[in-house]
């Protein structure tokens, strides 16, 4: 089965931890090398990282050239930037930001070909990689593809039954730093702080009850075991900065010097 026709769908179905590592630096020579981290996927930041769209063409080949799922973060609630990442061969998009039924709705026309949205036409690359014929690809490409709608807001929580009851909606991812910071009104941020978890418990609970799945950014093994503990499945584990840093760090710490 060809690379980008990764399954992810059905891998994330099993309900099994799914840990991804979050790239910020452009490069595709190094998306290579991180998608051979032992995690499951590589997700591209385009928001807060580095990464245009010229940047991430190469970077989802390589990380599909390696065996994984490409992620994109996309910047904002783009509706220009779905169909171009899945047309690159992406299989997730993640868009921040998405803090009402009106804006998952419009999330929901980005990614997804008639009768669930209105995706345009013309994915060369990713039909190619897919090994499908068009029309083919054209039936399949809503269930190969997903899209999560970010909650980061004390609006998006407000909202959080009508976003979750979305047609064509995959899945809620919580930005829990954006969280904590407009749940405590600026006063800082606190990933597994009491009212953070509350709130994620419910973002939980609505993505069971709508048959959706649960994902949040995690960024270190103790958050990860939090979210873990409240049924998120879909969790992104560490950014390349992080990782190199850590690298760095350890490798010091083994010389004593």
């Amino acid at each position: 089965m060809p690379a980008a026709h990764f399954d992810l769908r059905a891998r994330l179905a099993t309900g099994e931890p799914f840990l991804f590592s979050w790239m910020s630096i452009p490069s595709g020579a190094l998306a290579a090398q991180v998608a051979r981290l032992p995690l499951d996927g590589v997700c591209l930041d385009m928001q807060h990282g580095m990464i245009g769209f010229s940047d991430a063409v190469p970077m989802i080949a390589a990380i599909n050239a390696a065996g994984k799922p490409a992620l994109v973060r996309s910047l904002w609630n783009d509706a220009a930037i779905p169909g171009q990442a899945f047309d690159a061969g992406a299989v997730c998009v993640i868009a921040p930001m998405v803090n009402s039924r009106a804006q998952a709705e419009a999330l929901v026309r980005a990614a997804k070909y008639p009768p669930l949205g209105a995706r345009s036409w013309g994915g060369y690359t990713a039909l190619q990689a897919s090994g499908l014929a068009p029309g083919d690809y054209l039936r399949e490409a809503n269930r190969m593809t997903m899209v999560f709608a970010m909650v980061e807001t004390v609006e998006a929580l407000e909202n959080l039954e009508e976003i979750a009851a979305t047609p064509g909606l995959d899945g809620l991812f919580v930005g829990p730093s954006d969280l904590s910071i407009t749940l405590s009104k600026g006063a800082g941020i606190d990933k597994t702080g009491k009212a953070t978890l509350a709130a994620m418990e419910k973002v939980s609970a609505a993505a069971r009850r709508h048959g959706l799945v649960a994902g949040a950014f995690g960024g270190s093994a103790d958050v990860i075991k939090a979210y873990l503990k409240i049924g998120f499945t879909f969790i992104a584990a560490a950014v390349d900065v992080d990782l190199l840093q850590a690298g760095a760090e350890k490798l010091r710490q083994s010389l004593q010097v």
